[in-house]
């Protein structure tokens, strides 16, 4: 019996060093990111029968049953402790954190190998890859050049692109490319107790163009407006130039409606950044809109007219019979040709629609074939727009100073990444230096049947198994998933109090075993010596 005993502790020994051993490892991983704690059960190994002995347990015939003595403990099964650790601010946009359920993938460069870990301290390498310490790759659903989302997963990269610096050598860059600006807003307050600047007895609602000189510096004299506004405006190449409106009000040379208020505008850039050769070098140089606004007596705007030089003018680009009646973009908006020409050289005509706070829901005029010619002095003779919706805020003539209410155009310049961002969703986005953001991919995340049948791999690393089924896919906050968290990692979830209270159970379980041992030998011994 005495060998039985030494049995016993010798099976309480191994088990208790492989509790500790457990223990050394989650107390060693304290400060290891994402780490999750791992606990060891043990259970008791086969009972011996002892004949002749009672367990307790009579029988029916009222004979005792054989007693049982245990045979020692054994490992039974190690869980890991799932359980969220607390997080850890940092100062990458790239170090992430998931808040509730799930797991990142990375995935292998030099083979399909996948893993699964909660340890996002992520990087991007030389080559625009999003890596791991280990040189994995965040698994993510691309978004296209249109902004939709895409089904299958795939490496998270920067989109590098070739680029020539100033020593002419060939560098990778992550850039924004130009876009040019179809679209213009702009919206005033044009005081209403302003004096009319410019005057013209034949042609009163186009004093200003008549007063433009592109070839003259400036072009404008101050004295001959009464207010203007100005916001930069782009080409595809990226060149950028200041469009400028300008404004005046109008005193009509014949009678007309008495409730109502009147002022022309000119569209400009300076002529030097007009590419267009139909004004070159001309008086017309930087014109490209003439028009005017219609008011009611309280100072709301009730229509405007728009003018932009035809395409098949001859001669004097100033001529009013050159002016015809704009057309229009697809939501209403009157447009005009721009030909810019900058520091990239000259781009292309484009067509820029510009809002003043009215448009015509038909995309028409109330006339065809219209010029500036036609109107004359008369404010009757002014065309409107069909179907003319005012916008809720939109140009207006109140009393007090003429101000600029609102601005905007859509276009922008060239842009290089400053820094990246990501939201609780798992968009990732670049975030460049012409103020553009743009959506670049999803991240992935995973879930699993159980999770308890994960397989450790070490470096953070999880690996699934038959037991804990196959990796399911999804995205942030959607299905039990959790959300990510940018600007954090995860620390471990071990409790260092809870592990040096375990630890100091399994020693004195360790000595125990090691007592019983030393007993039996003792035992051996002793029944050695009485043979002697």
């Amino acid at each position: 019996m005495a060998f039985s005993a030494m049995y016993t502790g010798a099976s309480g020994i191994k088990a208790h060093s492989l509790l500790l051993q457990q223990t050394g490892s989650n107390i060693a991983n304290v400060n290891t990111t994402a780490y999750k704690s791992g606990r060891t059960f043990l259970e008791n190994l086969h009972s011996q029968d002892a004949t002749g002995t009672i367990s307790g347990v009579v029988s029916g015939g009222g004979s005792n049953t054989a007693g049982q003595i245990g045979m020692g403990v054994k490992l039974s099964s190690t869980r890991i402790d799932f359980k969220e650790g607390s997080y850890e601010p940092t100062s990458s946009s790239t170090d992430l954190a998931i808040a509730g359920k799930g797991f990142f993938r990375v995935a292998e460069q030099s083979s399909p190998i996948s893993h699964y870990t909660r340890a996002g301290n992520f990087r991007f390498d030389k080559n625009g890859l999003l890596t791991d310490a280990h040189k994995n790759v965040l698994q993510g659903y691309a978004y296209d050049s249109d902004g939709k989302l895409g089904s299958t997963s795939t490496n998270i990269a920067l989109p590098l692109k070739e680029e020539k610096n100033a020593s002419g050598e060939t560098i990778m860059v992550v850039k924004s490319d130009p876009k040019a600006t179809s679209s213009v807003t702009l919206k005033t307050n044009l005081d209403s107790g302003t004096v009319d600047n410019s005057q013209d007895t034949k042609s009163p609602f186009f004093s200003l163009l008549s007063q433009w000189d592109g070839t003259k510096n400036p072009p404008l004299a101050a004295d001959k407006y009464a207010y203007n506004s100005s916001l930069q405006v782009y080409d595809k190449n990226g060149n950028k130039v200041n469009l400028t409106v300008y404004y005046d009000k109008v005193t009509p040379s014949e009678s007309g409606p008495t409730d109502k208020k009147y002022w022309e505008y000119i569209v400009t850039v300076s002529p030097e950044n007009d590419g267009r050769s139909s004004t070159a070098t001309t008086s017309a140089a930087g014109l490209l809109m003439t028009g005017t606004l219609t008011f009611s007596g309280d100072g709301n705007l009730l229509n405007q007219t728009a003018y932009s030089l035809s395409s098949n003018s001859s001669g004097n680009a100033k001529d009013l019979n050159n002016w015809s009646l704009a057309n229009f973009d697809s939501e209403g908006k009157p447009t005009f040709s721009a030909t810019i020409t900058g520091e990239k050289g000259q781009g292309d005509a484009q067509q820029i629609s510009i809002d003043l706070g009215v448009k015509s829901a038909s995309s028409s005029w109330n006339t065809t074939g219209g010029t500036a010619a036609d109107v004359g002095s008369n404010a009757s003779g002014l065309p409107k727009m069909n179907d003319g919706k005012i916008d809720a805020l939109s140009t207006t003539d109140y009393k007090g100073s003429s101000s600029t209410i609102s601005r905007s155009q859509d276009g922008f310049g060239e842009g290089y990444l400053q820094n990246v961002a990501v939201n609780g969703d798992g968009v990732l986005s670049a975030i460049y230096s012409n103020g553009l953001s743009q959506d670049l991919y999803k991240i992935n995340m995973y879930n699993f049947n159980s999770e308890f049948g994960l397989r450790r791999e070490g470096s953070n690393y999880f690996g699934e198994t038959s037991e804990s089924g196959a990796a399911i896919e999804g995205i942030a906050k959607k299905e039990g998933m959790g959300a990510i968290m940018e600007n954090n990692l995860e620390t471990s979830n071990v409790d260092l109090a809870k592990e040096f209270a375990t630890m100091i159970l399994t020693q004195r379980g360790f000595q125990a075993n090691s007592k019983m041992i030393t007993t039996s030998d003792q035992l051996i011994n002793i029944t050695l010596g009485v043979k002697k």
